[in-house]
C-alpha cells in the first residue's frame, strides 16, 4: 500500500516531463534561384500594358490571370495544373519596354522570417522604335506570408 503512492509520483512526473513544449526552431530559410522549369508563361505581347507583380494563391482566379496572360497568342497554351495547397504563382510583368528587355524572377522563398522575390529587369544596349511588355509566370513554393518583390533593373552586357 506504500508503494501506491510513490508509483502515482512517478507516473505523474513522467506525464508532465511529456507537457513541456519543445524550444521552437526558427524558420528555416528557403530563398534560393528559381530554376527555369518553374516558368509557366514567358511573352513580350501587351497582356498587361502596366508592371504588374500578383500572387495567385487559389485555384478560382488562376484560370482568368492565366487567360490574360495569354491573351496575345493565337493559340493559346493550355492551363498549368498547379497544387495551390503546395504551390502559388508569381505574375511579373515590366510594363512598357523595348524589345529585347527582359523580366525575370531571380529567386524566391523564406529568408529571415518573410517571403522575398527577387526580380530583375534587363534592358536592351540598343533598343530601337517598338513596344515590348515584358512578362514571366512562375510557380513557387507556397507560403501565406507578404510576398515582397524586391527589384534590380542592369543593362545587358554591351559590345
Amino acid at each position: 500500500m506504500r508503494s501506491y503512492p510513490l508509483l502515482f509520483g512517478v507516473l505523474a512526473l513522467a506525464a508532465c516531463s511529456h507537457m513541456v513544449p519543445a524550444p521552437l526552431r526558427p524558420a528555416q530559410d528557403t530563398y534560393a534561384p528559381v530554376a527555369s522549369s518553374a516558368t509557366l508563361y514567358y511573352d513580350d505581347g501587351p497582356a498587361f500594358r502596366d508592371s504588374v507583380r500578383l500572387v495567385v494563391r487559389d485555384a478560382t482566379s488562376w484560370p482568368g490571370i492565366w487567360a490574360r496572360a495569354t491573351s496575345t497568342q493565337t493559340t493559346p497554351p493550355p492551363l498549368p495544373a498547379i497544387d495551390f495547397a503546395h504551390e502559388m504563382v508569381l505574375v511579373v510583368g515590366a510594363g512598357h519596354m523595348s524589345p529585347g528587355d527582359q523580366i525575370r524572377v531571380d529567386s524566391a522563398g523564406e529568408q529571415k522570417g518573410a517571403y522575398n522575390v527577387a526580380v530583375r529587369t534587363i534592358l536592351t544596349c540598343h533598343p530601337f522604335a517598338a513596344d515590348a511588355y515584358p512578362l514571366e509566370v512562375v510557380r513557387v513554393s507556397r507560403t501565406e506570408k507578404p510576398v515582397t518583390f524586391n527589384e534590380r533593373r542592369e543593362r545587358a552586357a554591351c559590345n
